[in-house]
């Protein structure tokens, strides 16, 4: 019999192994990696372009299409193609970053094949209609007169632009500057270029069967003819220090940081070590020492943001004005401790098992896994990054912390604004 008096024995899991995808060729350049899980009744599909902000002439083409092609089809409306979806309980969601352009259909299996027409109509013959686009340019133009009044996201902008340049997608923000000289043929080129002409992957997840890969040889086989260029990481700047007043604020927004790697780098996890003690967690020194033992904010964090050929880190608070200047003290000094001072073998196992504990959460369902597999196919990781992540970051000792203090962070730039 069971005692529940007695509490199970401990015992750390040491190694994930994420489940097999399988790999199939839909088409010149058109790769579908499939994960199978019967037990469910729907279904993910991920259709990624690479026709991220970074591509195109201009800075916004990506995010207008992105914007237009739920905007109808030659057969149908918007409310119409909406409707066939949510009708047999689907729903499609079209989003942008620096680097891709994903279309993404959640459904229910039994209705696969019936949401594919006004699927493959909607990316490749999508209508692009001039007056939408006209909608969200002044959608776009508002949002950023509304939010560059928020200091957090002046100071992100800033930042930003101070790490890369105003010259480079990494580094820009797309302001109503940009958003008037955007023209619906524009647009109409990017399309053809890097969604219609251009070889794409497909992620598809859920209650799948044979007969569902089929379906998308026949609707998703298309020539592509356009080639990809690299995306280049910009020119390393200078060390900035930035502060912009505004008068009518009642709060700042604090942003330091540096251009980093990606996740190729052979210090990727003795860093993610490090950041996650400094400030990657609730129960970090900046969050101990700032938040809980000074007051000076409610929330401040440091974080790496990997990107495709480099990354960059930064931490960030929102503080009163007339504490900027104890909190940029306080955030030095516990850089400086890390400088000085190796962590203590209890603080850095209570980190290591709330990093392990995070991965294997990160792993709970079969749409997590396939976020995993996404990962490694778009930032060409090996096949056993997240197979051996646990045994990566059991095996950093403190000297290593220490390490990483010492070596990345003496070249710190600051913004502040408020």
């Amino acid at each position: 019999m069971l005692d529940r008096n007695t509490a199970p024995s401990f015992k750390a899991t040491k190694k994930i192994t994420l489940p097999d995808v399988e790999i199939a060729s839909i088409g010149s350049g058109i790769e579908l990696f499939s994960l199978v899980n019967h037990n469910l009744e729907i279904f993910r599909l991920e259709i990624v372009f690479k026709a991220g902000s970074y591509f195109g002439t201009k800075f916004g083409l990506s995010y207008f299409t992105s914007k237009l092609l739920p905007a109808g089809t030659k057969s149908k409306k918007a409310n119409e193609v909406a409707e066939s979806f949510e009708r047999l309980g689907g729903f499609l969601e079209v989003s942008q970053n620096q680097e891709r352009l994903v279309v993404t259909l959640h459904g229910l299996t039994k209705f696969f094949e019936f949401y594919l027409q006004d699927l493959s109509d909607l990316i490749f013959d999508p209508i692009l209609p001039g007056e939408e686009l006209e909608i969200q340019k002044k959608i776009a133009s508002q949002s950023y007169l509304v939010n560059i009044e928020k200091t957090s996201v002046e100071a992100n902008k800033i930042f930003r632009e101070g790490l890369f340049g105003t010259d480079h997608s990494f580094g820009k923000t797309l302001e109503p500057s940009d958003i008037d000289l955007i023209s619906l043929d524009e647009v109409a080129s990017f399309h053809q270029e890097y969604i219609k002409s251009s070889s794409f992957n497909m992620f598809l997840v859920g209650n799948i069967h044979q007969k569902h890969i089929a379906l998308l040889h026949e609707y998703f086989n298309k020539e592509t003819i356009h080639s990809y260029f690299p995306i280049v990481s910009p020119k390393m700047n200078d060390v900035f220090e930035l502060r912009k007043e505004k008068a009518d604020s009642l709060q700042s927004s604090i942003r330091i940081g540096r251009r980093m790697f990606n996740r190729h780098h052979p210090d990727f996890f003795k860093f993610l070590v490090f950041n996650t003690i400094l400030g990657g967690f609730f129960g970090s020194r900046l969050m101990k020492n700032i938040r809980e033992e000074k007051g000076l904010t409610y929330g401040i964090s440091s974080s790496m943001v990997p990107l495709a050929s480099e990354g960059y880190w930064s931490i960030g608070a929102d503080v009163k004005k007339e504490n900027v200047p104890l909190a940029l003290v306080e955030i030095q000094k516990e850089i400086e401790e890390l400088k000085q001072q190796k962590v203590t073998e209890s603080e850095l196992s209570l980190v290591k098992n709330y990093m392990k504990g995070s991965v294997l959460s990160s792993t709970n369902t079969v749409f997590d896994t396939m976020d995993k597999h996404k990962a490694i196919v778009h930032e060409h990781l090996s096949k056993d990054f997240y197979d051996t992540m646990l045994e990566r970051i059991e095996g950093i000792n403190s000297t290593d912390v220490q390490d990483m203090a010492n070596f990345y962070l003496n070249d710190l730039s600051t913004v502040v604004v408020g």
